[in-house]
């Protein structure tokens, strides 16, 4: 593996388990065992890092999102089944990650990490609009407000999953259910999500 996805992988594993403030380049230099030099070479600073840790794990949903608007196998809904369970597989296979990513989202003193953040995230949405729009324009799919479809869509499952604690009691659960290692939440989600989505958008 290239030196600097070594250290990607290590600031990645490092982040997830103690947190943006809680983790130092020098302990992410010694797990991916390089020096500091080498990560600031690569990097400049850790806010940079962490932002090209958010571009790593973002690139494969953006490359499969962008390989299904040309599918043509794949009606539009079965296009959102897909972007849904690939979506809840990705927040489910680093959940703590995804706390700390959405952490920084809210979070006013590091600005210029938060816009990188942001924009990141919201490139990985644009074949999804592109998806939702076709659909409209093939007669798929009913008129709808496109972003706002996909706030309730990605809501829904970036909300039940933001804490376990919250999961567990929204879904009236007792002490110790563990929601990110649950499969039939997962599967009661995709179910969800996709019923929501298809109530929402085929036409009649």
């Amino acid at each position: 593996m290239p030196k600097k996805e070594t250290i990607i992988e290590s600031a990645l594993r490092l982040f997830s388990t103690k947190g943006f403030e809680g983790t130092s380049v020098r302990e992410i230099a010694t797990d991916a065992g390089v020096n500091v030099a080498m990560i600031n070479y690569y990097f400049v600073s850790k806010e940079k890092l962490f932002e090209s840790v958010v571009e790593y794990r973002s690139l494969f949903l953006k490359g499969l999102f962008s390989d299904l608007i040309n599918n043509h196998s794949l009606s539009a809904i079965e296009k959102i089944d897909f972007i849904i369970d690939q979506t809840i597989d990705r927040k489910l296979s680093n959940a703590q990650f995804h706390h700390i990513l959405h952490r920084e989202l809210s979070l006013e003193h590091r600005p210029q990490l938060r816009e990188a953040i942001s924009d990141i995230l919201l490139r990985n949405m644009d074949p999804v609009k592109t998806i939702i729009k076709n659909g409209i324009r093939d007669g798929e799919f009913k008129q709808v407000d496109i972003e706002l479809t996909l706030t309730t869509m990605l809501g829904t499952i970036h909300y039940l999953l933001t804490s376990d604690i919250m999961c567990r009691k929204i879904l009236g659960k007792k002490e110790g259910f563990s929601p990110f290692q649950n499969k039939q939440l997962k599967k009661r989600l995709s179910e969800h999500t996709k019923q929501l989505m298809r109530s929402h958008l085929l036409k009649k």
